[in-house]
């Protein structure tokens, strides 16, 4: 049993998704497949109950899930204190990302990071859920994320913001069967949107980001009318395409829509918010530092912000 076995299993055991499981490891799903089945035989225990519908963990997999994530830090700690004492800037960074949020900024720094310091290894680790993105960071699978301020808990954390974002109101175009009346504008009141169907990202999965939502509407005085919450971006603004209702997204998450759709800025200083690096208190390892000066060096190279309607 190798610890990129174990990496591969968590990975797998968070998602309890074979397929999103292997976009997040940047493989194919014949592999990870592979990968675990020739850990179950390894073991001679069946670790994930398959069938067309879902994945579960078996007793099996819960009890090695716990131990996986103790023995990875472990495993990390031990990496890191031994790089630290001998001094050089050689190593393995592992960062994960949401993919529309940072994608654009962070591939060409790692790419410049590359050339920078030949010696460390970056590792990539795309993710299209919050919770999922800070559970890789507090499980110790990840050094670093690049994520939005409104999904970091108070306190365990280093923060340092990389640019800001916007929240957006998206509303169906101004074509027909919509003609929504709001399409034209570049920016509003969020007071006009008062009379409207809203269909949000879920609390479940996007608790900060839901709160924030119905804040933009509650400093305006009225509460939103929730009609759906959906559990992605790409479900929410299909339901935009449809018709169905407006929505507020990032305005990061515009690169997923198509024409049929329109982001409209929001008036106030509540609809902004950072997108930024977050990684544990304590965290060991060498490369993390060279990574971050680097980056505070040349952000403004790879950093286009975006600047709302006024």
């Amino acid at each position: 049993m190798e610890i990129n076995q174990l990496r591969e299993f968590i990975v797998l055991a968070t998602e309890l998704n074979f397929t999103k499981a292997a976009e997040n490891l940047f493989m194919s799903q014949s592999v990870l497949t592979r990968h675990i089945a020739a850990l179950e035989d390894d073991l001679k225990l069946q670790l994930f109950n398959r069938n067309n519908r879902e994945v579960q963990l078996t007793t099996a997999g819960k009890l090695l899930l716990e131990e996986a994530l103790s023995l990875l830090e472990q495993h990390t700690r031990l990496i890191q204190k031994i790089q630290q004492y001998a001094n050089v800037e050689v190593g393995v960074i592992r960062i994960a990302y949401l993919e529309a949020a940072s994608k654009n900024f962070l591939i060409p720094f790692i790419t410049h990071f590359n050339h920078s310091y030949p010696n460390v290894q970056v590792h990539l680790y795309s993710y299209e859920n919050l919770p999922l993105l800070m559970s890789a960071l507090q499980n110790n699978t990840v050094d670093l994320i690049f994520t939005l301020s409104l999904s970091l808990p108070k306190s365990g954390l280093n923060w340092k913001p990389v640019c800001s974002d916007f929240t957006s109101a998206v509303v169906p175009s101004n074509h027909p069967p919509s003609n929504h009346p709001l399409a034209n504008e570049r920016i509003i009141d969020t007071l006009l949107l008062a009379d409207q169907q809203f269909i949000l990202l879920s609390s479940v999965n996007n608790p900060q980001g839901f709160q924030h939502n119905v804040k933009l509407c509650e400093i305006r005085g009225f509460t939103p009318n929730i009609v759906q919450q959906l559990p992605n971006v790409m479900s929410v603004l299909l339901m935009m395409e449809l018709h169905q209702g407006i929505t507020f997204l990032p305005r990061h998450t515009q690169i997923y829509a198509n024409p049929s759709v329109r982001y409209v800025d929001l008036y106030g200083d509540a609809c902004r918010f950072d997108i930024g690096m977050a990684w544990k208190k304590g965290n060991l390892n060498p490369a993390l530092k060279p990574l971050l000066n680097e980056f505070e060096k040349t952000r403004q190279t790879f950093i286009q912000p975006y600047q709302p309607a006024h």
